[in-house]
């Protein structure tokens, strides 16, 4: 009897305090008094999930760190500083990379230069001077012919030497090889460029000019520029100091304020009843009552173990969560990263 009365009791005080926690986490927005931006609209009033949030820019801040290791040689930006898309953020020593992509630069040149040589053919002049060579070679050889026939009657009458003939012989066909070489030289200054002969050219010039790219792509991160128009939310970078892609903290945190945005945990109780287009109110600690209204505009497709916490009593901790981000109706500047409450409508 005793045991059964325990049972008993014990399952009212669960069941009391489920109660009192579920009311705890849907209750009527509005309660607690007056807000900063007036009394609670009418249409937004009832049941509502309360999650922990904090305050974002348009997206989530960006981190930069550098993609090359090299030493610091210059920081042009200060902490809340706004800064436009491309403005050059942090200087990295360059010295180096600017001689490549000079040398790169150099050899795109020079082949460029031999694929129009190719493609141009020789110069008048040049054809000109073949045809000489082969003319020159020509008479030459014309002339020994003469002669060795000239030798060889004298050889039969006995009054030249089997010697000579053989010598001259010999020097006629040298001429004969080079009269050919010489034909051979002006018919290719002559000829069109062959086909091999310009693909060969194109593919080095492509060469190069990826060669080119390559240095002018490692030149440019010498200089980290910011990726969109924002604010520097923090600065982690000194002169001298050596950074690299390795190293763990980013040198600039970047974040667009041109709007925020409140991001809410979501606990997996209340999941199911957030939808797109529900009206939300906000609240902060730093401040009383209501400090920004809006609606949800996203919803994250999965859930997630929950990441940030309101350190309350009787806060579970061991929850999933599903993140839901919430245009703000007004444009305010509030700190990013400040912690709020968020109150969501679902009625």
């Amino acid at each position: 009897m005793k045991n059964s009365i325990v049972a008993i009791a014990t399952v009212a005080i669960y069941g009391s305090a489920l109660f009192i926690f579920d009311q705890g986490r849907q209750r009527p927005i509005g309660d607690g008094g007056s807000t900063i931006q007036g009394d609670v609209d009418s249409e937004v009033a009832g049941r509502a999930v309360h999650a922990n949030g904090w305050i974002e820019g348009r997206f989530e801040a960006v981190e930069l760190r550098a993609r090359i290791s090299e030493q610091i040689t210059g920081v042009h930006i200060e902490r809340g500083q706004r800064v436009s898309a491309n403005e050059e953020l942090i200087s990295l020593d360059a010295a180096s990379f600017i001689k490549e992509r000079d040398l790169a630069a150099a050899m795109h040149c020079e082949a460029l230069a031999r694929k129009n040589r190719i493609e141009n053919g020789f110069r008048d002049s040049e054809i000109e001077t073949a045809r000489q060579e082969f003319l020159a070679a020509n008479a030459r050889k014309l002339g020994i012919e003469k002669v060795y026939l000239r030798t060889q009657r004298l050889v039969e009458q006995g009054a030249e030497s089997h010697q000579r003939l053989d010598d001259l012989d010999a020097e006629m066909a040298m001429l004969r090889a080079l009269t050919l070489a010489a034909q051979g030289r002006l018919d290719t200054h002559q000829q069109p460029p062959r086909e091999d002969d310009i693909m060969l050219a194109d593919a080095v010039v492509r060469a190069a000019k990826a060669r080119l790219d390559l240095a002018q792509i490692q030149l440019d991160r010498t200089r980290i520029v910011a990726p969109f128009d924002g604010q520097v939310l923090a600065v982690d970078a000194k002169l001298g100091e050596l950074t690299g892609p390795d190293d763990n903290r980013p040198l600039v945190v970047l974040a667009d304020t041109s709007t925020q945005r409140a991001v809410a945990e979501v606990d997996e109780f209340d999941v199911l009843s957030v939808q797109l287009g529900q009206k939300c109110q906000i609240s902060a600690d730093a401040a009383p009552g209501v400090i920004a209204r809006g609606k949800i505009v996203e919803i994250e497709p999965r859930m997630q173990p929950k990441q940030r916490f309101a350190h309350r009593a009787g806060e579970r901790n061991d929850t999933f969560s599903r993140r839901v981000w919430i245009d703000l109706d007004a444009k305010i500047e509030l700190p990013i990263g400040l912690p709020v409450n968020v109150s969501i409508a679902i009625d």
